[in-house]
């Protein structure tokens, strides 16, 4: 079935079926007490921690998240249902009338139904939120998953993170969960020698800390934005983990032990986990859900507001960084980090033309200046072309085009017969990237007199 429905999605032929050899005559064992089963084969679902995994389940239950969303019962922020929040096999339901939410569960039932999956009891409990400004609270509600009755708890895991029946315990029990896993993860990890005295340099045993133990140590909390009561739990745990790493005194200062570990504060680092995914929402489609919200919550709510937005709000300002609407209306891109900016200037404007900015694509093809005129490279390299393949510059993409000026041997592979014209051509590629460096080098020195 799910191969089915991969069909169905127009999916490239070729990849269909490696996905189908993937998952063709595959088995399983059961690892208990070092000791393993008699194999089995699998004839349902995807490969636990497979690469594609969690993919191929998105695609799984599409229909069901669509039938969550034409149901418009459940939960809503203005006007934007909120009723499921969903990654892979992981399925939050949210409603505030137990009615509405009785419905969502019997959806959810009879699609398992229907497509042959069994829906697990002990994970599918009830989670009763408590709002913070209401005194008496509310009565238990009873729910039934294929007529059985729902367990109601306290707390549950949703996408790894500890949710409980208020905010402030969701914060605590994450924290203290995140603490809990950090240390087994440091614990697991002194056979291998990360136990300061007698044990790895301290270079890799700091690589080591950022690279199994950090990301637990931080996971979710970019989400929750702990308070300070917890976050001086965790740069507490760090702390001492880094001291007895490194072997310095329990008096050693604080900004002693960052200026030699080279790692950030736990709120620094929380901090810009939570910008970076903002500023993911901020380069999304204004067609998405997640940027819908963001530019509902920043417009309608009030700097009291418990919103995540708000407390994003509040952290930009703190940075000094734009205004949040003006980055979700303007958002940075990846590629801004990328150009030739050999100035302190804000606009990089390229030398030679001072008209665009600097960018490899306007560098090499759109800039000209009075001193270096590039029209006679690009003569040559024209004539050479036809030679080679019948082109033309003209006929040619910009990214063919810059391929073909810095290395033309990629973009025209498999050309034994015209060896001759391809060294022509690379050498000529040469020269004109050469020129343009020098002429650009004597335009600096120039206005720097």
């Amino acid at each position: 079935m799910l191969l089915r429905k991969v069909h169905f999605t127009d999916v490239n032929p070729a990849t269909w079926i490696l996905i189908d050899e993937i998952h063709k005559n595959t088995e399983a064992c059961v690892k208990w007490a070092n000791d393993y089963s008699e194999k089995f084969p699998v004839q349902q679902g995807v490969k636990q921690g497979g690469l594609l995994s969690a993919d191929l389940y998105k695609i799984y239950i599409e229909d069901l998240l669509h039938n969550f969303e034409n149901v418009a019962q459940g939960c809503t922020i203005g006007e934007t249902s909120v009723n499921a929040i969903a990654c892979a096999d992981d399925v939050a339901l949210m409603s505030e009338n137990p009615a509405e939410l009785q419905l969502l569960i019997n959806i959810a039932a009879e699609y398992s139904q229907n497509h042959h999956y069994l829906l697990q009891p002990q994970k599918s409990v009830v989670l009763q939120i408590e709002p913070s400004n209401r005194k008496k609270q509310s009565k238990s509600v009873n729910l039934t998953l294929n007529e059985n009755p729902m367990p109601i708890v306290d707390k549950s895991p949703h996408l790894g993170i500890l949710r409980s029946t208020s905010s402030k315990n969701s914060q605590n029990e994450t924290t203290d969960q995140n603490i809990t896993k950090s240390r087994r993860a440091a614990y697991s990890l002194m056979s291998a020698g990360l136990h300061g005295e007698n044990g790895l340099d301290p270079i890799t045993s700091l690589h080591l800390i950022k690279t199994f133990i950090q990301p637990i140590l931080t996971y979710g909390l970019e989400v929750i934005l702990p308070t300070s009561s917890n976050l001086l739990k965790l740069e507490k745990f760090q702390k001492q983990l880094l001291k007895r790493i490194m072997s310095l005194p329990i008096c050693t200062p604080d900004p002693s032990i960052y200026i030699l570990s080279g790692f950030l504060p736990i709120e620094a680092q929380i901090d810009q986990k939570a910008l970076i995914l903002f500023n993911n929402i901020c380069r999304q489609d204004n067609s998405n859900l997640e940027k819908k919200l963001a530019i509902r919550q920043l417009t309608v709510k009030d700097q009291s507001s418990n919103s995540w937005f708000i407390s994003i709000k509040k952290m930009i300002f703190k940075y000094g960084l734009p205004s949040p609407l003006q980055l979700l209306n303007c958002a940075p891109k990846s590629f801004n980090n990328k150009r030739f900016k050999y100035t302190e200037n804000e606009t990089p404007i390229c030398k030679l033309c001072d008209q665009g900015d600097e960018a490899l694509c306007h560098f090499l093809l759109d800039s000209n200046s009075r001193t270096y005129p590039t029209k006679k490279y690009f003569h040559q390299i024209d004539e050479i072309l036809h030679l080679i393949s019948k082109d033309n510059l003209r006929t040619l993409s910009s990214h063919d085009k810059i391929q073909i000026i810095l290395d033309c041997t990629l973009h025209y592979t498999g050309l034994k017969g015209n060896s001759e014209n391809i060294v022509k051509l690379d050498a000529i590629c040469r020269q004109m990237s050469y020129a343009l460096h020098i002429a650009r080098y004597r335009s600096l020195d120039i206005k720097r007199k």
